[in-house]
């Protein structure tokens, strides 16, 4: 019997192999090939994982730099306008004070750790 011709368009919206229905259309038993034992399959499960795993390491590398600047910026910035407000308005600056405190409570600590992560090998 005449089989449903497949677009590429409607190739590209499957999001999952078990979607499509090429393998189950097919005259060849493809249970018997050994890329569909187990094994090969977690195999192949893995080699992705451990590919996607280095571009993520990559991406954190950049994201722990940026995280890291932002802490130090964000202090330096509410130090400098808690002391821009001093004598203007000392309610403002004791306000920014205490956001600066609640803030950065535990900067020393993230830096601390952010600081680890960057000595490890990798970074």
């Amino acid at each position: 019997p005449p089989h449903q011709t497949l677009e590429w368009e409607d190739v590209m919206e499957y999001a999952f192999l078990a979607d499509f229905d090429l393998l189950c259309d097919t005259r060849a038993n493809v249970s018997q090939h050994l890329w569909s034992s187990a094994a090969a399959c977690s195999a192949m499960d893995l080699y992705f994982k451990m590919c996607q795993a280095r571009e993520e390491i990559q991406r954190l590398n950049i994201e722990i730099r940026r995280l890291a600047t932002y802490i130090q910026d964000e202090d330096n910035y509410l130090q400098r306008c808690e002391d821009q407000l001093k004598d203007p308005n000392p309610a403002l600056a004791h306000r920014i004070a205490l956001h600066r405190n609640i803030r950065g409570r535990f900067d020393s600590r993230h830096l601390k750790r952010l600081h680890n992560i960057s000595s490890l090998a990798g970074f």
